[in-house]
């Protein structure tokens, strides 16, 4: 991204807006640097955190909580798919609904690794 964009970038965040990109080239670059940075930044303190749960219970809550964000992400997805195809934009109406199944397919594997959390009840041994 070009300096003149970039301030584009910040002002508009400012504004409470996000900028729109034209080129391929400039979302994948977009989402490179996301990726990169979100590595940067957050790989050491999920690693961190993890380290300290001590037992298949203490991933619950992280994982009850995540799996409340990702359901709400699909639910924007749903909402962004049906505008799309509202507008007539059915390639971006495809991916996006593909975004949303994948989503909702996450929250169900999430609820499944936070019922495996559950320790299995003892069966008496007669």
């Amino acid at each position: 991204m070009k300096l003149p964009t970039k301030l584009a970038a910040l002002i508009a965040r400012w504004q409470g807006k996000a900028l729109a990109y034209e080129t391929t080239e400039d979302v994948v670059q977009l989402l490179d640097d996301q990726a990169h940075q979100l590595l940067m930044e957050r790989t050491q303190a999920h690693l961190a955190g993890a380290a300290t749960l001590s037992g298949p219970l203490a991933f619950q809550p992280g994982l009850v909580d995540l799996r409340g964000e990702v359901c709400d992400g699909a639910l924007y997805l749903e909402a962004l798919a049906t505008v799309a195809m509202s507008m007539g934009e059915s390639t971006l109406a495809d991916e996006l609904t593909e975004a949303c199944e994948l989503a909702h397919e996450l929250t169900a594997r999430l609820a499944a690794a936070t019922h495996a959390t559950v320790p299995a009840p003892v069966v008496p041994v007669t």
